[in-house]
């Protein structure tokens, strides 16, 4: 019998969605990436929404088709590869790096403003009760639906669409020229400036929360969770891309209002209260902090369910706990200290986390699964460790690195596209001669 879900579930689960996906980056990149780049915002904007839009909506896509987790994506690893990637995957995109971002941005812009003396006190006072409602919020997952997308997130999007036209009708300036690597190629810094949303690794993570909520409401077979994982993900899609737009537009006209912003929160704080006073820094503060804690929710989500199904032993509600007090004791860091820290992680991870969606996508097309998912995710780690290596000056690297200059997208942190792309097509004519490899590892194998 064909399961159903209500239209008015199937907006709510969108809007669960779209408020777990919009963070603490998705609020402060796009505003610093549309100054920067002025008259090319809509060049560099297009290259944010590929990876801050595209990839997880392909990525839910791609999560919905195999079963709703990270292990059934990756099924053609070795499970102790497996079981590696998806913890620094769960463990970046939770306690250690994401989710006390949250917190962090949250008391820069929710709180500061209101007490600019607050110390380290105040700060860790705040990641407490940011986080005991995290966590009180994580311990029933399959409640999310009711909590996030249909009582917290229509705030956030009230406020979103205040905050969004706001520009648009009353813009305080116009776009200057483009500034740094903008000038030169927009859409390829666009593009890169939309890995530290990390919304691509999120969607590896977030398959197993949508699919947990699904269940709960009653949907059971494959088909109805495939079908309802990919119409949420399209909502939450449109709602980011909206968002990215008119927050590329408020930063690509914001120079005279801002001229030498640190970060993006900066440009968001000045023009909001330029527009709006004293009632814009609260309106701000209301947004920032709703987003990143509907953000925190579902990381911690993630991530807790996920190593339930790892660590048999512990229980659900123990790991939440955990995770909780790592986030908690991250989040009194010092924010450019952690972005500083993790940045060469995310470069690793990234192209690999791209090149697992795609895999994941054709994966029924391709003769040989085995031999195209290994040789092509072993090529995107190898190009992405020797960027690393690369940016990081190390000397004996130089002569390797000559020869590699030639690949396109070399200066950009794009080396490992190229040969990745060559990799799988040569794995998929060689599929096609040689004999098929065994079926991929079921879930219960791989971990």
């Amino acid at each position: 019998m064909k399961q159903k879900l209500s239209w008015q579930n199937i907006i709510g689960m969108g809007f669960m969605v779209f408020a777990m996906f919009l963070g603490a980056g998705n609020l402060i990149f796009p505003p610093m990436a549309g100054q920067l780049a002025g008259t090319d915002t809509w060049y560099a904007a297009a290259g944010f929404l590929a990876t801050g839009v595209g990839l997880p909506l392909l990525g839910i896509v791609a999560i919905s088709r195999v079963g709703g987790g990270f292990n059934e994506i990756s099924g053609e690893m070795p499970k102790a590869l497996i079981v590696l990637l998806g913890t620094c995957i769960y463990l970046i995109i939770g306690p250690l790096y994401a989710v006390p971002r949250t917190a962090l941005v949250s008391f820069e812009v929710g709180l500061l403003p209101f007490m600019p003396e607050a110390g380290e006190l105040s700060q860790f006072i705040f990641s407490i009760v940011f986080f005991g409602i995290s966590w009180y919020l994580c311990i029933n997952p399959g409640k999310l639906l009711e909590s996030v997308g249909k009582l917290i997130t229509p705030a956030l999007i009230i406020l979103l669409i205040i905050l969004g036209l706001a520009p648009i009708v009353e813009p305080l300036g116009t776009p200057g020229s483009a500034t740094g690597a903008y000038t030169d190629t927009p859409f390829i810094k666009g593009f890169l400036e939309g890995y530290m949303t990390m919304d691509a690794l999120a969607a590896l993570m977030f398959g197993i929360v949508i699919i947990t909520n699904l269940k709960s409401h009653g949907i059971e077979d494959k088909a109805s969770l495939c079908r309802y994982s990919i119409i949420t993900g399209f909502i939450a899609a449109i709602g980011l891309a909206l968002v990215y737009i008119s927050l590329f537009y408020l930063g690509a006209t914001s120079r005279e209002v801002a001229p030498d912003p640190e970060n993006g929160g900066q440009i968001l704080t000045l023009y909001v209260q330029e527009l709006f006073g004293t009632a814009g820094t609260i309106l701000l503060a209301a947004v920032v902090t709703l987003a990143c804690v509907t953000t925190a929710i579902g990381c911690i989500t993630a991530a807790s369910e996920y190593f339930d199904e790892m660590l048999e032993k512990i229980s659900y509600r123990t790991i939440v706990t955990v995770i909780s007090l790592i986030c908690v004791c991250f989040a009194n860091m010092d924010l450019n200290e952690i972005i500083a820290l993790f940045l060469p992680v995310l470069l690793l991870l990234y192209p690999i986390s791209i090149a697992l969606i795609f895999l994941g996508l054709i994966r029924d097309w391709l003769p040989n699964p085995l031999m195209s998912y290994r040789w092509t995710l072993s090529v995107a780690f190898l190009m992405s460790v020797l960027d690393i290596l690369h940016t990081n000056d190390v000397a004996w690297l130089e002569p390797i690195m000559q020869l590699l200059s030639v690949i396109p997208g070399f200066d950009d942190h794009m080396l490992w596209v190229l040969p990745s792309v060559a990799v799988l097509l040569a794995t998929i004519v060689l599929g096609l001669i040689l004999p098929s490899s065994p079926d991929r590892q079921t879930p219960e194998d791989s971990v």
